[in-house]
């Protein structure tokens, strides 16, 4: 085994740790595979990748590295310990052995380590009874006050394993959203643990207990979230800014500047929001071809799409005629068609286009003659002086 030989010839002990070895116990497909290093992870994640031949990433501050290889992705560390001065921050470190490492983690089932010189497994906490029982169970009762994203992981992993929250660990979840401790959390940690929450198969139940320990309150100052649809996936465009835009699909014009405010979401999320906002206040224009289009045209395909999920039916076959038949619409004359007639490259190209092409929308144009014609007219008329 390569990662045995690595070990032996750097003369260090290297463990597989955490959640790869909690998935294998539970038959779980994982390609995300933490190596823990007793010395120089550096090091050793450089041997490895002779082997691997990926993509590696290097952080000398924290002593870590990772590695992309085909499907896998390999976290390497040197082990550590780390020390909370205050709740909600990143913790302070430094280099210790196995032990000491296996404690800082958040959950027993996420404290096994596989030794891979002697071939088995430590298990420090009893975390493989609590796979077996499928229980989620904190190591110490400063765990959610030292790390409140720990309460976003418990949710995570009660859900996608199918796991339930230990009586105990669960009270103290509670006391700790009831004492804010979540308010000692950044904006961006927090907005990390929502989109980890949208990459999960099921974001919808997560979301749900979200709502039931009323985190939802204390993030986002009473403006409503939605739960409904956010299992759904998107027909084209980018996952996570769909869920995104379900996720917010209550919020109304007044909340978008707080929420940007508080949150500096990413421009394509904010762009997205606004997006939303904007069509869902103009559902009661679209009429016809044209005020689709003129609607739809800028904006967010993810806006567009969580528009068709979460409204009726009239709603969703205007949307689907702007995917399939408006959307689709392509001129067949361009910019050297209006050179050839006499007009120098300008602006102006761009306007004589829209037009026409909002004039095929509308049905006035109907094979590549009708535009050519109608192209001529526009030209006359820009050579003239007159406005288009």
């Amino acid at each position: 085994m390569i990662l045995k030989k690595i070990s032996c010839e750097m003369g260090v002990k290297s463990y597989i740790v955490g959640g790869y070895i909690r998935d294998k116990i539970l038959n779980l497909e994982s390609n995300d595979i933490d190596i823990t290093v007793e010395g120089d992870g550096i090091r050793y994640a450089l041997m490895l990748n002779k082997f691997l031949n990926g993509k590696i990433e290097i952080h000398e501050k924290f002593k870590t590295a990772k590695i992309q290889a085909d499907k896998y992705t390999f976290d390497v560390v040197s082990a550590r310990k780390e020390y909370y001065t205050h709740s909600g921050i990143l913790p302070d470190v430094e280099l210790a052995d196995i032990v000491e490492d296996i404690k800082r983690r958040d959950f027993t089932i996420n404290m096994l380590a596989f030794d891979i010189k002697e071939g088995m497994i430590i298990d420090l906490c009893n975390g493989l009874d609590d796979i077996k029982n499928k229980i989620i169970r904190v190591v110490h009762d400063k765990s959610f006050n030292d790390d409140p994203t720990r309460i976003f992981r418990a949710l995570r992993y009660s859900v996608r394993l199918d796991f339930k929250l230990e009586p105990h660990t669960e009270l103290l979840l509670k006391q700790s959203i009831a004492n804010g401790d979540i308010d000692n959390l950044s904006t961006d940690r927090i907005m990390n643990e929502i989109y980890l929450i949208f990459s999960e198969k099921n974001p919808e139940t997560i979301v749900k207990l979200m709502k039931h320990y009323r985190i939802d309150e204390k993030i986002f100052d009473g403006i409503k979230i939605n739960i409904r649809n956010l299992n759904t996936c998107v027909r084209c465009g980018d996952l996570l800014l769909y869920r995104f835009l379900l996720f917010f699909y209550n919020v109304k014009k007044d909340d978008l500047d707080y929420l940007n405010e508080k949150f500096n979401f990413k421009r394509q999320y904010s762009k997205g929001l606004s997006d939303l906002i904007e069509i869902k206040m103009n559902l009661y224009t679209l009429k016809d071809d044209i005020v689709v289009y003129n609607l739809f045209k800028d904006k967010k395909i993810e806006a567009i799409n969580a528009i068709y999920t979460m409204e009726g039916e009239n709603i969703k076959k205007i949307v689907d005629r702007y995917f399939e038949v408006i959307r689709s619409l392509k001129l067949e004359i361009n910019g050297d068609d209006i050179k050839e007639l006499g007009l120098r490259p300008s602006p102006i190209y761009k306007k004589i286009l829209d037009n026409i092409y909002y004039d095929k929308i509308c049905g006035k144009i109907r094979s590549k003659e009708d535009e050519f014609e109608r192209l001529k007219q526009y030209v006359e008329k820009v050579k003239r002086g007159e406005k288009i």
